[in-house]
């Protein structure tokens, strides 16, 4: 990826859903665009629930868990729903663990999945799947206006009631305009 390329990323950031689209995946999500380059781009919606109690994923896989027995896994996308992805703030040291920026970091492995049900006081998400799209098809979204963009902000993630993400960051897209 050339300078050109890297001043043009949206990525880290969010892409919040127009009230007008509609489609049932993505109506009132609220994205963090995690990579975009010349191959495509991955995101995870951060404000969608699965019935997935996060303490049945863990028990499915072995691992202990004393977290909050209601924590649900997030639906992170539509795309290869079985793939699981987590996404944590960065208390944990997780040579698997990918930078998104300063402070949160994502990762794709079983261990890290562990380390963080193992340790209470890390803050974090499991996802099932991810948003994706092909190389200039999120480009042409934003050129037909589907998309707001935001500014990453990690309290959105972590510390906003998922119920009320959508709004908070339509809320700051106006204040920021």
């Amino acid at each position: 990826m050339g300078d050109q390329d890297e001043a043009k990323t949206l990525a880290p950031g969010f892409l919040i859903a127009v009230p007008q689209l509609t489609d049932p995946n993505f109506k009132q999500s609220v994205i963090l665009l995690l990579q975009q380059s010349d191959d495509g781009a991955l995101g995870l919606v951060i404000n969608r629930e699965s019935p997935i109690l996060l303490r049945d994923l863990c028990k499915d896989h072995e691992i202990s868990y004393a977290g909050d027995p209601a924590k649900r896994v997030r639906v992170g996308g539509p795309v290869q729903p079985e793939q699981g992805l987590v996404l944590y703030d960065g208390g944990l040291d997780d040579p698997e663990g990918r930078a998104v920026l300063d402070g949160l970091q994502v990762s794709a492995s079983t261990k890290t999945l562990q380390h963080l049900c193992e340790d209470a006081k890390i803050r974090f998400h499991c996802f099932s799947g991810y948003a994706g799209w092909a190389p200039g098809q999120l480009e042409g979204e934003m050129a037909q206006n589907a998309w707001f963009t935001a500014p990453m902000d990690v309290k959105l993630v972590f510390d906003a009631d998922r119920d009320k993400v959508w709004e908070l960051a339509m809320e700051r897209r106006t204040r920021d305009l």
